[in-house]
């Protein structure tokens, strides 16, 4: 007779599935990573939709049907010949192949949809219901931002988010300190997915899944990349670690220019706002060159720049005839390169202002659209005394969207600028479109491999143009930035927040250039240190008429200056803070990088391994070069701390500090301060090998 149930193990680990098809143990080395049975997938099934209705979506489980269960070595494949709605029977056949190795499991799913007048919209699973104790649970490695570590995932509710649109990698992790549980979809197409993570569904558990969007017809087949579900011992740096060995079989980022290794940051400045109010005419550009020296930082991001100002008019970019004109503009540019700075241009990569004389023209046919056939989109209003601007999504995959982005790229670059930004391109929305005109074959393959293939295409005929152009958006995604040369960071984990964890994105990828994000003119010392710890390039940004009142004229803002408007800046930092003092102690930053760019900036970040340090009250990051190790600790309190920093295998070599000439590394660090202790090592480290 046979076993009641069917067991996988691979190495330490065990998958146990009954006869229903339901996974009923994961655990490793005796750790259980389930708290109850659940079935492998559900189906979400849909009708066909029409300009006034939407398809009927219905929800179905394998619950009540056993599948037939073929058995080989370390190898189960399940067969549903049929599913079952409302008491019928569906000719929707799905095989779930899950197979042990090299420690982890892989599930892959095929579909055959034999069922008229429905689409299989949705597979999810497997489903991994995690249990979460009231006195010890693990934290949820989410990969939004630059990275979340959300510590008690119980209270996180219900997470569904898309990749690539939103999640910058496409696997999670479940962190116990010395063990975890690594989950991930790989497939390098950059077609939309979901990731779940679900903690309103099994009380004192969080369900754990991933969303398959394969959009199946009738008469299609569909088959699906391997989920991986790997269990592990040691801290999450083993599940990045895993992604990235992954990763490493396509991850190929271009070479960027070598004066983007040397930029500390740049001044993120409005010219014109939304109103059309004019905060900088080309002219002023001169006092712009003049703060950029003030603060350190050497690149210049012009917003705004257009007659339209920010926010209006998109994708019209032209100069305005009210700031200079083209020519102040390019004459304003060459005075920026003559200084030292880099001038980049900004255009946004999704967003058409749908009350344009372009959007008349072209939009209806380039515009992300709907099952219905409506225009995805969103509105702007910058001031609360303004009328909001309606715009529609570019579809990315659309020739004409793609032509449109590649042509105001070498508008961008024919004024005299050094890059673009494409703002929010790096996380594009929506996570679907539903048009057949736009040449993808489904809604899911037309937003992220619509972004890479033009990206690519930007890149290769800028740089026959222009070697040492560069091509920068806003987000981050993994495959969409093996082709961007600079991410303006934007989320969580791009400036300091409770559950921010942006060692996610700086350790498995630590090749990615980003900024933090910081929308306020002048920055306090702790956030500067934040950044340099992280490896971010800094940012400041002017995007209101008192903000340029501040930093010039030292302006303290009053609590009604930024009354009229929707995002105002950090006003109890800028009044806080002197200007001079602000921008004193962020130059002083950015020649303390500087001077160790080839641990901070070429460098890799090794997280806290390699060293061991005693006081939990500083943190502590590690850079690995070929032949030394720096350990930069950072006290962000406000009274001095003891720094007694282990490090195996090498020899302490020197220390530095922003802002000082010589430091005693015995003595304690100083409340707010930064110190980098550099270890020569004993063995060669490979900088670029894998982790």
């Amino acid at each position: 007779m046979d076993p009641e149930t069917l067991t996988l193990t691979a190495g330490t680990s065990r998958l146990v599935l009954d006869r229903a098809g339901r996974l009923v143990t994961l655990d490793t080395a005796g750790r259980p990573w389930l708290s109850q049975p659940a079935h492998c997938f559900e189906l979400t099934l849909q009708q066909p939709s029409t300009p006034s209705v939407l398809g009927v979506h219905r929800r179905v489980t394998p619950r009540d049907i056993r599948p037939r269960i073929e058995c080989q070595h370390n190898l189960l494949r399940l067969h549903y010949d049929h599913l079952t709605l409302d008491d019928t029977s569906l000719d929707v056949q799905i095989v779930v192949e899950i197979a042990a190795e090299d420690g982890e499991f892989t599930f892959r799913f095929s579909l055959a949809n034999g069922a008229p007048d429905w689409t299989v919209r949705e597979i999810r699973g497997p489903f991994v219901t995690a249990p979460m104790d009231e006195e010890e649970h693990p934290a949820l490695i989410w990969p939004l931002g630059a990275g979340e570590r959300i510590v008690d995932p119980r209270r996180a509710g219900a997470l569904r988010q898309p990749y690539p649109t939103r999640l910058f990698m496409p696997w999670m992790a479940l962190d116990a300190g010395d063990a975890g549980l690594y989950l991930a979809y790989h497939d390098a197409s950059l077609q939309t997915i979901t990731l779940n993570a679900d903690a309103s569904v099994v009380p004192g558990a969080i369900e754990l899944s991933f969303g398959l969007l394969p959009f199946c017809k009738h008469g299609e087949t569909w088959q699906s990349a391997p989920v991986v579900i790997r269990p592990y011992s040691g801290p999450w740096h083993e599940a990045a670690a895993r992604y990235r060995r992954w990763a490493d079989t396509w991850y190929r980022p271009i070479r960027s220019p070598e004066w983007l290794r040397t930029a500390t940051g740049w001044q993120l400045v409005i010219l014109k706002q939304q109103n059309g109010e004019i905060h900088w005419p080309y002219a002023d550009i001169d006092r712009l060159i003049e703060l950029g020296k003030e603060n350190g930082l050497n690149m210049l991001g012009l917003f705004g720049w257009t007659d339209g100002g920010h926010d209006r008019r998109y994708p019209i970019y032209e100069p305005d005839q009210a700031m200079g004109g083209e020519h102040a503009l390019r004459r304003a540019i060459r005075r920026a390169h003559d200084a030292g700075q880099r001038v980049i241009l900004y255009t946004n990569g999704q967003l058409l202002d749908m009350q344009t004389e372009w959007y008349a023209e072209f939009g209806p046919q380039t515009a992300a659209v709907s099952e219905r056939g409506e225009p995805f989109g969103e509105t702007w209003a910058k001031y609360k005394d303004g009328a909001p601007r309606p715009m529609a999504y570019a579809c990315q995959s659309c020739g004409t969207w793609s032509d449109k982005l590649l042509d105001l790229a070498k508008r961008v670059q024919s004024l005299g600028a050094d890059g673009i930004i494409f703002d929010q391109l790096g996380s594009c929305h929506p996570m679907l479109c539903f048009s057949e005109r736009h040449g993808h074959a489904k809604p899911t393959q037309a937003i992220g491999p619509g972004v890479a293939a033009t990206l690519a295409r930007v890149q290769r005929e800028l740089h026959a143009i222009a070697p040492d152009f560069i091509v920068m958006v806003e987000h981050v995604t993994d495959g969409i930035n093996q082709i961007v040369d600079l991410t303006h960071g934007c989320g969580v984990g791009f400036c300091p927040s409770p559950s921010g964890f942006p060692e996610l994105l700086r350790f498995t990828f630590p090749e990615i250039l980003a900024t933090q994000r910081h929308p306020t003119p002048a920055m306090d010392r702790n956030t500067a240190n934040w950044a340099c710890l992280y490896g971010f390039a800094h940012e400041v940004e002017y995007r209101y008429w008192p903000d340029r009142l501040y930093i010039e004229h030292g302006a303290v803002p009053a609590a009604g200056d930024y009354e009229r408007v929707g995002s105002p800046p950090d006003v109890a930092t800028m009044r806080r803070l002197a200007p001079r003092e602000s921008a004193a102690y962020l130059r002083a930053v950015a020649e303390f990088e500087q001077r160790h760019a080839d641990l901070l900036r070429d460098g890799r970040f090794r997280d806290v391994l390699g060293f061991a340090i005693d006081n939990p009250a500083v943190q502590a990051k590690a850079y690995a070069a070929t032949t030394d190790l720096g350990v930069l600790v950072w006290n962000p309190t406000a009274t001095p701390q003891p720094v007694r920093v282990t490090v195996e295998n090498a020899q302490f070599a020197a220390a530095d500090a922003p802002g000082e000439e010589q430091v005693d590394p015995s003595t304690p660090l100083p409340p707010e301060s930064m110190r980098l202790l550099r270890y020569r090592l004993t063995t060669r480290h490979d900088t670029h090998a894998q982790q």
